[in-house]
């Protein structure tokens, strides 16, 4: 099953609030914050960011800090969970007990990356492509090498890489509340649902306070008046398949990504839009449709 494009842009991770709710189950608190370099130069750990769902595993729950990154030592790559992601294990400060966690819950954040989410600085397109992927970033792998089986550098990077689900052809889906719609393409595909909405139910004097609710994306509140109306929308949603947001296909890794930021990212065509740097926690690696 996929969502639908106003589904994916109303649960945005950096929303506080989607439309018609108070709350956004998805909201992530990095996606609004600002994040400085480091003095370390990573020899020993690394900063990485846990992200929301990590907790959903009770065994891991207290590495999810409301966006504060944690300073993990010991890195291990454990090769690929049911799912095929790939894993990695690590401690944390003196304690001896090893946190196992898949790539798909993780964002890695170099001492050299500066990143700033906050506020006239946040653009919804690039709050992702700023941060690494553990698995890319050199100083980490170096890490993991050291509790390998491998002694050679290039032979266990060859080895993550070949065990990597992010492959070019790999069929994929916007992954619900870290991906957000080509802002052009989301405004006119709402357009045209609203449109279809008013045709079919008979109500063509509502489009534009549909238009006007549904293309606001900056998490305003429903007035009362409206509710109802945008709630019916939202169920109509559901059930019309046009309302579905494009899978995708992975034609590439970026091309200026690089070992020593760390940068893992992506182009993915949706439905012929391509989406030039796409970070893979942003995606869903589809098996079958």
């Amino acid at each position: 099953m996929i969502d639908s494009w106003y589904k994916l842009a109303d649960h945005f991770c950096a929303r506080r609030a989607s439309i018609g709710h108070k709350k956004n189950d998805y909201f992530e608190q990095f996606s609004i914050r600002r994040y400085n370099y480091a003095q370390t130069g990573d020899t020993k750990s690394v900063r990485l960011i846990f992200l929301g769902a990590t907790a959903d595993n009770p065994v891991n729950k207290t590495l999810v800090r409301n966006g504060r990154f944690i300073w993990c030592k010991n890195l291990a790559y454990e090769g690929t969970n049911e799912e095929g992601f790939r894993q990695i294990s690590f401690t944390i400060g003196n304690g001896k007990k090893r946190f196992i966690v898949p790539e798909n819950l993780i964002l890695c954040l170099p001492s050299s990356i500066y990143v700033n989410n906050n506020g006239f600085m946040r653009h919804y397109d690039k709050i992702f492509s700023s941060f690494s992927s553990v698995f890319r970033y050199e100083k980490a792998l170096r890490l993991m090498l050291r509790t390998s089986d491998y002694s050679d550098l290039e032979e266990f990077v060859n080895q993550v890489e070949t065990d990597s689900p992010y492959k070019t052809g790999t069929l994929v889906k916007p992954r619900l509340g870290y991906f957000m719609p080509n802002r052009e393409k989301l405004t006119k595909k709402m357009h045209d649902l609203i449109l279809e909405y008013c045709r079919q139910n008979f109500c063509s004097d509502k489009f534009q306070d549909l238009l006007r609710v549904l293309t606001h994306y900056q998490g305003s509140i429903v007035p009362t008046d409206d509710k109802e109306l945008v709630d019916s929308f939202f169920e109509w949603c559901e059930t019309y398949s046009l309302s579905d947001h494009p899978y995708g296909i992975i034609l590439g890794k970026y091309r200026e990504t690089s070992n020593y930021a760390g940068r893992e990212l992506y182009r993915v065509s949706f439905g012929g839009t391509i989406y030039e740097k796409v970070h893979p926690v942003q995606l869903e690696v589809v098996s079958e449709i």
